[in-house]
């Protein structure tokens, strides 16, 4: 009896870790898809023609790796992905972030909820002119075995100060 029990507490201990140890990756590997993507994101050098269809279009090729299709879809059609180049067109200054933060609020094994909190910089020939807070949630989905960008309630409000 008590080898049964041994056996069984075994077993369960043994499940207990893998399942956290799976779980941890996972959480990190969509951490770091998302910590890559706002990176992208919000990495935006200055330029006089940021807003040509040319340029338009390159960006959002360059977003659309890091989304899922149908999240791909609509943030074309909203503009979505060129809103970093506007705050930068509008300023005549290079757009990055510093301090992002990422937080997992849930998470199953096919998609993740991430609070992130950063400082958009804009730069005016190198030097700091602006730094706004900014907060959002992302969710990221399992797709093909790699994190895409379902979906992102990015701060309007603090975007709206930019503009």
């Amino acid at each position: 009896m008590k080898k049964l029990l041994w056996i069984l507490c075994s077993t369960a201990l043994a499940t207990i870790l893998i399942t956290g140890c799976n779980t941890n990756k996972a959480e990190n590997a969509a951490i770091q898809a998302a910590e890559t993507y706002k990176n992208k994101e919000y990495n935006v050098a200055a330029s006089d023609n940021l807003l040509s269809i040319e340029s338009i279009e390159k960006r959002n090729e360059e977003m659309k790796p890091f989304f899922t299709e149908n999240f791909s879809k609509k943030a074309i059609a909203t503009r979505y992905t060129t809103l970093p180049v506007s705050v930068a067109h509008t300023h005549q200054a290079s757009v990055t972030s510093e301090n992002l933060k990422l937080t997992v609020l849930d998470q199953t094994d096919d998609w993740t909820d991430l609070k992130y909190t950063a400082d958009l910089v804009l730069l005016d020939q190198e030097k700091e002119s602006v730094r706004v807070p900014l907060e959002g949630i992302l969710t990221l989905l399992l797709v093909d075995g790699k994190w895409l960008v379902q979906g992102d309630r990015f701060d309007k409000a603090a975007f709206q100060k930019l503009f």
